[in-house]
């Protein structure tokens, strides 16, 4: 079997992945740092920001500041999956797993049922499946945890 075109797939889809991870970990971080002050500068200048940004940044800063943190931390967490996953490590799958289905919780915790979104559900699922099949053919999840070499090197 050749390994190739599975790898080359993985690493496309590993690329979305990590794209996604950093700007969701930057704009949840900048969400829990600077949602106060911003609250505050969109206030004190209500005539240089369109209404519709004044409903928007109401209901952001009707979030609690703690999940926009956890997200950023999840995100930072799934980048790590990437990265490893990315070498072929099995430890990357379980690592982007848990921060995908945690962030899917999250929301449930935070601010209740009426916030699990099916599309976000949706395509958490479609990527654990097609990252689990790609490592799985590449024989990831054949080898022992100790054997760092990538299958084929």
């Amino acid at each position: 079997m050749n390994p190739k075109p599975h790898l080359t797939t993985l690493r496309i889809l590993l690329v979305l992945s990590l794209v996604s991870a950093v700007v969701s970990a930057v704009a949840y971080l900048g969400m829990a740092l600077l949602l106060p002050s911003m609250g505050r500068m969109v206030e004190a200048n209500p005539a240089l920001f369109p209404a519709e940004f004044g409903v928007m940044w109401e209901r952001m800063a009707a979030v609690p500041r703690p999940l926009y943190a956890a997200q950023s931390a999840l995100y930072i967490l799934s980048f790590v999956g990437c990265i490893l996953m990315w070498n072929l490590r099995r430890s990357g799958f379980h690592a982007y797993a848990i921060a995908q289905l945690l962030l899917l919780l999250l929301p449930l915790l935070f601010l209740g049922k009426a916030y699990l979104g099916l599309g976000d559900l949706m395509f958490t699922a479609l990527f654990l499946t097609v990252y689990y099949l790609l490592l799985r053919q590449l024989g990831v999840f054949d080898r022992e945890p100790a054997d760092n070499q990538p299958p084929g090197e």
